[in-house]
């Protein structure tokens, strides 16, 4: 069921009550990802707190931890389209 016909018979005022609500759901739920992404790799790859930067080392393990998460997103995304499921943080499709 596509978004055009769950929405028929609602008024224009509420459609765009809906999609700005979606839209909140959706920067909410972009935030909290981006906010476990930074946790999770900052708690694996942190170690040292005796410079106000990051070592070297540290800041590869940041960047591969990164990098995976970037790719898992990805291939998590292809995966929903791929079943038709719809895809956590996406718009619905239209």
């Amino acid at each position: 069921m596509d978004m055009n016909s769950m929405l028929q018979g609602v008024s224009d005022g509420e459609k765009q009550r809906l999609m700005v609500a979606l839209e909140e759901m959706q920067m909410k739920e972009q935030v909290t990802m981006y906010n476990g992404l930074v946790e999770r790799c900052f708690a694996n790859c942190v170690n040292s707190f005796q410079s106000k930067t990051l070592d070297s080392k540290e800041e590869k393990c940041v960047n591969r931890c990164t990098n995976k998460f970037i790719k898992a997103s990805a291939r998590a995304g292809q995966t929903f389209q791929q079943i038709g499921a719809p895809t956590p943080g996406a718009p619905p499709a239209q």
